[in-house]
């Protein structure tokens, strides 16, 4: 059978994953040197989960993404199994007081990034299979809701509050664009606000991120150290910056300058120029992803292609809104870009994923099923 690929997704996750290798090593070395009396230890760590990543990648490109779908249950329940485990003190690992971590001799497996990828196999399947029923509220959507909120509520125990606000918004938007109502969705949606908004309040250390985020320079010294040295280093960086590996803020001022914050230091060393050269890639990633899903030839390969999408891009919008203060920090890495194993893994596994759909599109003996349009037309009574 022949195969094409998308050259421009192709592209774009090569420079993505390129400018990634180069910004770790640029950021990671001052760290590390420190912490391991290596500066390189992060450069070495990076490769060796970009190779995982390329394996996994090389995977989701053989296997027949249908294949996914059939095992989709499985898969829901070995993540169960997992999230329980993670909780478990003996066994999950805990880094600055979440427990979010597996691990596996000298590697570390973070189960909440896995359960991107398998939600969206499930949700995926799902709208396939109950297409007729979810212009219903209760027989379409809120099986479906129970099933995901079983999910992130383990994800919020360990805690990790960025990655449920993630999953739901990716799941919501897939509900909606699958055939829920609007009325319904926003409805959802406002019930979700409404539920992290008590969940802000009811730990103190969110509600100092929301203070933090409304006015970082109230306690430049605590919680809004870390968005006051990032606005620095956006600002010293200037249009051309201060040249690669320059960077002041690098230098234990800014925490997790190699991993949630890298794009900031992206700004101070190399300029507004290059961060608009990095939001243009970006932007052509998310524009191949969305054509692909709404060129697959089924409704699965459309809604896994639109889910597989949608949570890389909101990942990514929300990390730079975090770095440049329009969010309170969240704690969500740059896609292809910040250090960090099982992120990365998952990214491009996505991405093997929109390929093999790509590829797909070129069998001369089908035709896209234009019938099952991203947005459905079903219209069921409740």
């Amino acid at each position: 059978m022949h195969t094409r690929y998308d050259l421009p997704l192709i592209g774009a996750t090569l420079f993505l994953l390129s400018w990634g290798t180069v910004m770790i090593y640029s950021t990671g070395g001052v760290y590390a040197d420190i912490q391991y009396n290596d500066g390189q230890y992060f450069l070495y760590k990076h490769l060796l989960h970009m190779l995982v990543g390329l394996i996994a990648m090389g995977v989701a490109l053989i296997v027949n993404y249908h294949k996914w779908q059939q095992y989709s249950i499985w898969f829901m329940l070995g993540m169960l199994a997992l999230l329980i485990l993670v909780l478990i003190p003996e066994i999950g690992h805990e880094v600055k007081g979440g427990r979010r971590w597996l691990r596996i001799g000298s590697f570390s497996l973070q189960p909440s990034e896995l359960l991107k990828v398998v939600l969206i196999i499930y949700v995926a399947s799902y709208l396939e299979r109950k297409q007729e029923v979810l212009a219903s509220f209760f027989r379409g959507l809120t099986p479906n809701f129970i099933v995901t909120g079983i999910y992130l509520f383990l994800v919020l125990l360990q805690p990790d509050f960025g990655t449920v606000v993630l999953i739901a918004t990716t799941v919501l938007l897939m509900l909606y664009v699958g055939g829920g109502r609007p009325v319904h969705i926003a409805t959802s949606l406002v019930g979700v606000g409404i539920i992290g908004g008590l969940l802000i309040a009811s730990h103190t250390y969110r509600v100092r991120r929301m203070l933090a985020f409304l006015n970082p320079w109230d306690d430049p010294q605590n919680s809004g150290f870390q968005i006051i040295q990032s606005f620095i280093a956006l600002g010293t960086g200037g249009w051309f910056g201060r040249g690669l590996g320059e960077s002041l803020q690098k230098r234990l001022f800014l925490p997790d300058a190699h991993t949630d914050f890298i794009f900031a230091i992206i700004g101070e060393e190399l300029g507004f120029l290059w961060i608009c050269i990095l939001i243009i890639i970006f932007v052509v990633f998310i524009w191949r992803g969305y054509w692909i899903a709404w060129n697959a030839l089924d409704g699965f390969g459309k809604h896994l292609a639109f889910g597989s999408t949608t949570i890389i891009s909101l990942q990514i919008i929300l990390n730079i809104f975090v770095v440049v203060g329009l969010l309170p920090t969240k704690g969500l890495p740059l896609p292809f870009i910040s250090y960090g194993g099982t992120s990365l893994v998952v990214a491009m596994f996505l991405t093997g994923l929109l390929l093999n759909i790509s590829n797909s599109l070129h069998a001369p003996e089908t035709k896209p099923d234009n019938g099952l349009s991203l947005r459905a037309t079903t219209q069921n009574n409740e």
